[in-house]
């Protein structure tokens, strides 16, 4: 199987997973094989990631949309077992079935149980952006809040990753797999919104977002919104004078940083789906799985019978 996902060069530990866990159930990765996409939001026109796999089929399992200003359509090479969410869905005229965000392939897991069941070591865990760590020094707010720090990076793996925001009482994540983690070890998650409308864009960022929520009945939470730039006079002269080169608000970080920690530190209320929900989205998920697996195998099969 050829598992199909962005990596960033530093490391993001939603988007590396694919390689973690799609393994453990479909086999090592070989680039010969079917493409396999599952985690992450890369389903879009002209995507980099999908140029070179020419007539190879390609199994979307729980992927996302990211939506732009040119369809993307499905071709005959494709094989969709489900998508993410009911926003990806509709998007394609509601013709493919959604379950829920391709992470919760974690719950399949023969040790699922054991990171669930990790002593909980910290009250609150903090897990920024990935693109957000060149901002602040995350680790150093989070000492001042009394807060732990996991780094959105996974420096450690992944399974360290797991067992830290298992070990989390809660957790506050601006990163979104940080909060599908989190509900899928059973731990309660709130989101806050810092970069991400610049770094990745605010279309990009609620769609993604919302496509997972109403998959898992939890469309009524709390966001906790930090303002990073801030419109003013002083700011568009500037940004005018330097042909847009000088922002203001990099000169000021001291403002926003501080209403950060005290928006942060300011969250009380917390989410959680319900037990019923994640049963029913791991046993239609264990299905497609199977599912897979057959396919793989009689794939192995048609190869021997013409050698």
């Amino acid at each position: 199987m050829d598992y199909i996902y962005y990596k960033d060069a530093k490391g993001n530990f939603g988007d590396d997973l694919n390689a973690w866990l799609w393994p453990k159930f479909f086999g090592a990765a070989h680039r010969n094989g079917d493409a396999f996409v599952g985690i992450g939001s890369i389903l879009c026109k002209d995507s980099p990631l999908f140029k070179d796999l020419q007539q190879k089929r390609k199994i979307v399992f729980g992927t996302g949309v990211r939506p732009s200003y040119q369809a993307f359509k499905f071709d005959p090479t494709w094989d969709v077992k489900f998508l993410r969410g009911p926003f990806s869905s509709n998007y394609f005229n509601n013709e493919h079935e959604y379950i829920a965000d391709a992470a919760y392939g974690l719950g399949m897991m023969d040790d699922y149980s054991e990171y669930v069941n990790t002593p909980k070591k910290y009250k609150v865990s903090v897990i920024p952006y990935f693109k957000s760590l060149e901002f602040f020094n995350w680790q150093a707010i989070c000492d001042k809040l009394g807060f732990h720090y996991i780094s959105p990076q996974a420096e450690n793996g992944i399974e360290e990753t797991l067992r830290e925001i298992a070990a989390s009482e809660y957790i506050i994540t601006e990163a979104m797999h940080g909060a599908i983690i989190a509900d899928i070890l059973r731990v309660p998650w709130s989101r806050f919104v810092l970069t991400t409308p610049y770094t990745e864009g605010s279309g990009v960022s609620e769609f993604k977002w919302m496509d997972w929520l109403y998959s898992i009945g939890q469309v009524q939470t709390d966001t906790t919104h930090v303002k990073l730039y801030r419109k003013s006079a002083l700011n568009n002269w500037a940004k005018k004078l330097t042909a847009n080169i000088v922002n203001v608000e990099f000169l000021v970080k001291k403002v926003v940083k501080d209403e950060l920690m005290q928006q942060l530190a300011g969250i009380r209320n917390f989410s959680l789906s319900d037990d019923e929900t994640v049963d029913r989205i791991y046993s239609r998920m264990f299905e497609k799985a199977e599912q897979v697996k057959t396919s793989i195998n009689k794939e192995r099969y048609d190869c021997r019978t013409t050698v």
